[in-house]
């Protein structure tokens, strides 16, 4: 009984005291000040001052501008703009159609044929201003001396004559002249001889079948002759040549060149088994077109053909006759 009494005044002194303990712990703590906490002050920062040598110039220091304030300035109305048109390219010159002369002359004509009078000569080289052609489109239309003319187009080379049209004036053919009548004589007309008398003694063997026909040459007179024999299949016939006259000039044509046998040549009119060409310088008046007579001669260099007589319009050169033996 007498230690639970001491142990509950035991428990019973240490709460007071504990109490006691801690009241004056608040009291000490309520009595206190707080303490201010002191302001730091920095020490002022050294500037080194710049040592400026005798020789530095100092760069002027740029003083800022002020920016103006903005006006409400109104601004004026920009016009819409116009559409530049674009410029042209300068057409080229249409170039000039020229006939270049290739023959050794050609003569110029006052229309386009050969029955039209002479308008002139051109030699070889000469260049022509085209103006216009003929229907056929065989003849051009030339300027010369500054007034028109016409020549033959084989004779020349057309250069940019695409566009060339037809001549609104072309002159008409003159009329042929018409033969005088030969009053009535009484006269007996001569018997004419036998030509091909010589002939071995049986008359002509020879006589023209076809032609002649001409194609264009511009270097001479070109014989493209046949001499065949009908009977055997048109067989070509070797040995035989001709006489040539113009002008009552003999041409020079050389015996040795003949008509040979065999396989026939083709030429733009027909085949042929002789050739020769008389050139420009050995025609008696250095020209290729008039009117020719000759007659075939055998081996034997003599007459064996009627006369016969072929006349090169102008612009040919070429001329194909077939002389058959049956």
């Amino acid at each position: 009984m007498t230690n639970n009494l001491s142990s509950k005044f035991l428990k019973v002194f240490l709460i007071l005291t504990s109490l006691i303990v801690a009241t004056t712990i608040l009291s000490a703590c309520g009595n206190d000040k707080p303490t201010e906490k002191p302001t730091l002050t920095l020490p002022p920062t050294w500037t080194p001052t710049p040592t400026v040598s005798a020789t530095d110039t100092p760069k002027p220091t740029a003083t800022p501008t002020s920016t103006p304030a903005s006006t409400n300035t109104p601004v004026p109305p920009t016009e819409a703009p116009t559409d530049t048109p674009a410029p042209t390219a300068t057409p080229k010159p249409k170039p000039v159609a020229k006939a270049i002369v290739t023959a050794p002359q050609a003569n110029l004509r006052k229309g386009p044929g050969t029955t039209h009078p002479k308008a002139g000569v051109a030699k070889k080289g000469d260049a022509l201003v085209i103006i216009g052609k003929n229907k056929a489109g065989d003849w051009w239309q030339v300027q010369f001396n500054d007034k028109p003319a016409w020549i033959y187009k084989n004779l020349v080379r057309a250069e940019n004559a695409g566009g060339i049209k037809v001549a609104a004036a072309i002159p008409t053919p003159p009329p042929a002249p018409t033969a005088k009548p030969v009053p009535p004589t009484n006269t007996p007309q001569p018997v004419a001889s036998n030509p091909c008398a010589k002939s071995g003694g049986g008359g002509c063997l020879w006589h023209l079948r076809s032609g002649p026909a001409f194609a264009p040459n511009v270097y001479g007179l070109k014989l493209t002759f046949g001499f065949v024999h009908g009977g055997r299949g048109d067989e070509a016939q070797g040995s035989y040549f001709v006489w040539l006259e113009k002008n009552g000039v003999k041409l020079p044509i050389p015996d040795s060149v003949r008509s040979w046998t065999g396989a026939k040549r083709s030429g733009p009119n027909g085949e042929y088994n002789y050739e020769y060409t008389v050139g420009l310088s050995d025609l008696p008046d250095k020209k290729i077109e008039g009117c020719y007579t000759g007659w075939v001669l055998n081996g034997y260099a003599e007459q064996d053909s009627p006369q016969f007589q072929f006349c090169v319009p102008d612009g040919q050169g070429e001329v194909w006759m077939l002389f058959d033996q049956n």
